[in-house]
């Protein structure tokens, strides 16, 4: 891919380093600093999948992932075997999405009863009925009745399919560390029925799934790297064994 454009996102420096890169592994991790571009990479290889968006919608309804879409079609992917199976999740599309389920059961709780108040034994019931078993089936009681993290985690374990190719962007954001061993578990789980995950995360704990390919993106390069030379991994234990080393700076 030869990118010559000087506007967003052709201009970072990655892009316009970019010539190809093999995702070799189930699971394939990028780590940066915000501005790398590594939400960006992963934005373009969604539209360029023809990913949905966690609540399902096409990737080309978000007019913010704009630039990644261009972006996108300057990509060509090769594939072993193409799924249509699997998502693009950016961590801040989930609150949306739990608003958009809640009001869906609202609306169709609210016309099963309107429907069963005017006529007990009415047909026009069942389409409301099905909506709301379905998202019972999914997600319990619903995900806005849980806390933010257990709630991210019953939305991937109710959609993680398998031979599914899953883009996630920060997925660790609302979760603790024990919840993002929790999300670590259902990644090898779909693992081991050939699903295929590329993440960008911060997370030490996220970067330690056994088997990952980690790529830090540094200098508008990606550089495969080991997981304890990973700057978030070093960084965070060196804090951990001695904060005091670090907050006397601050």
């Amino acid at each position: 891919m030869e990118i010559e454009d000087t506007h967003y996102p052709f201009n970072l420096p990655l892009i316009k380093n970019f010539r190809e890169f093999a995702f070799e592994n189930p699971v394939t991790i990028l780590v940066g600093e915000n501005g790398t571009g590594k939400s960006t990479f992963l934005e373009a290889v969604a539209a360029n999948c023809g990913s949905i968006l966690i609540g399902g919608e096409p990737i080309d309804t978000d007019p913010a992932l704009a630039p990644a879409r261009e972006l996108g079609q300057r990509l060509k992917l090769a594939w072993s075997v193409r799924t249509k199976n699997g998502f693009f999740f950016r961590a801040n599309d989930f609150i949306n999405y739990s608003r958009k389920l809640a009001e869906i059961k609202a609306e169709s709780r609210k016309a099963y009863l309107d429907i069963k108040e005017r006529d007990p034994f009415s047909l026009e019931v069942l389409p409301y009925a099905r909506t709301l078993h379905d998202l019972r089936q999914l997600y319990g009681e619903g995900l806005e009745v849980r806390s933010h993290g257990e709630s991210f985690l019953d939305l991937f374990q109710a959609r993680f399919r398998p031979d599914g190719l899953y883009i996630l962007d920060e997925p660790e954001a609302p979760l603790s560390p024990i919840k993002q061993l929790s999300l670590i578990s259902l990644i090898l789980e779909m693992v081991k029925e050939n699903g295929q995950f590329i993440i960008a995360t911060h997370s030490p704990i996220l970067m330690a799934i056994p088997g990952a390919d980690i790529y830090t993106l540094d200098q508008g390069e990606f550089i495969k790297t080991d997981y304890q030379e990973v700057e978030h991994v070093r960084l965070t234990k060196d804090f951990l064994d001695d904060p005091q080393r670090f907050l006397r700076h601050l």
